[in-house]
């Protein structure tokens, strides 16, 4: 049996109708570029996820340097955040002018709130926890020591679309959230995409000029802005997806249960609280000190696997070049003993059963 991490092809083939009806529809009407179908989505998503705004831009990075500038931070002010990610955390951080501090991690993979205000100083302006696949960090905690400091919240919630935290999604219990729409995360397009949503009017208004190069209308600018429109193709495909996400997303929360309740007693499972969330899971990642070997041993069998992350952000050139060294023993300790299982919607139980027979198989031969 071969399983594969992704089925983009299988996916395709689900939706193709429905997403060559919209891609005819459109391509007839011939708007591509800030038109209804956009608008549409952004409406959908804010009834979605009961929020006030929704933009909808080219992709999480963008998005995200574009919500930094609204913010007005300065050069070198401080965000607090994990090396437990894909680069693209940082690196837009470091891309508007800020500095990421970095802060270690629980044994969730998430931020741990504990070691936060030992991080804080004159220059922090906001905390940005990682809902990693899609289980939420823990924000009641993190909201207070804002609170207390005065500093803006803002999620990266890239992995988290659909998550409830307290019955409150994840991305819209901060001043602002942003999300991935890379075809790779469970909520997504059929290219590159992202979402910035937040209750906050002003700081709404300054991101609606920013991503259209600061323009009122069609020859009057009013600030500098860039170019970071979610096209209105992908944002009609999104239209799509939004009809099948919850189905989905509970799915791979079916799938994570399983894995949970038939791995438990051979590997380290996710750390997550059910009875206050229900994670996406856009990824299902185990921990066990035999990683490469366990690795090793799928891929012979047919099972493809990855790993999120195998070089935590501190280890990076890039950042070790401007920032130095950065003492994170947890998330270096997880590093090397994460791995993360197929986990789809457009996989079948015997699929996953299979995995999981391979890994008990495994185990059984150390």
């Amino acid at each position: 049996m071969k399983i594969k991490f992704t089925n983009f092809s299988k996916e395709f083939k689900i939706l193709k109708k429905d997403l060559l009806k919209k891609f005819n529809y459109l391509g007839n009407k011939g708007e591509y570029i800030l038109g209804d179908e956009l608008f549409k989505f952004e409406k959908k998503i804010e009834k979605f996820l009961k929020v006030k705004h929704v933009i909808g831009v080219g992709n999480w990075t963008e998005g995200t340097i574009m919500l930094l500038k609204a913010l007005s931070y300065k050069t070198n002010d401080e965000i607090i955040t994990v090396s437990n990610s894909f680069v693209a955390t940082c690196g837009a951080i470091v891309y508007s002018g800020q500095k990421p501090v970095l802060v270690d991690i629980e044994n969730d993979l998430n931020i741990d709130p504990k070691l936060i205000e030992k991080k804080i100083t004159k220059r922090t302006r906001a905390i940005m926890p990682v809902h990693l696949s899609g289980i939420p960090a823990n924000l009641n905690l993190i909201k207070n020591i804002c609170k207390k400091y005065k500093l803006d919240l803002i999620e990266d919630a890239a992995h988290a679309f659909g998550t409830k935290y307290y019955n409150q999604y994840l991305g819209t219990i901060g001043r602002v959230g942003v999300f991935s729409l890379h075809p790779r995360k469970s909520f997504h397009v059929l290219g590159d995409g992202g979402l910035i949503v937040t209750n906050d009017t002003k700081l709404y208004n300054k991101i609606i000029l920013l991503r259209n190069h600061g323009l009122k209308n069609r020859n009057e600018s009013v600030i500098w802005g860039t170019n970071s429109r979610l096209d209105n193709l992908q944002a009609g495909f999104g239209n799509i997806m939004l009809k099948k996400i919850n189905k989905w997303n509970k799915i791979q929360l079916n799938f994570a249960i399983h894995y949970n309740n038939s791995l438990k007693d051979v590997v380290e499972t996710p750390v997550c609280n059910l009875k206050i969330s229900n994670p996406s899971f856009h990824q299902y990642i185990i921990k066990t000190k035999f990683r490469n070997a366990l690795q090793e041993y799928l891929k012979k069998n047919g099972i493809d696997t990855a790993i999120h992350y195998p070089v935590p952000i501190h280890r990076q050139k890039a950042f070790k070049n401007q920032f130095g060294t950065v003492k994170l023993p947890k998330t270096d300790y997880y590093s090397k003993r994460i791995l993360s299982l197929p986990i789809n919607p457009h996989l079948k139980k015997i699929e996953i059963d299979f995995v999981i027979k391979k890994i008990k198989a495994f185990y059984n031969t150390l």
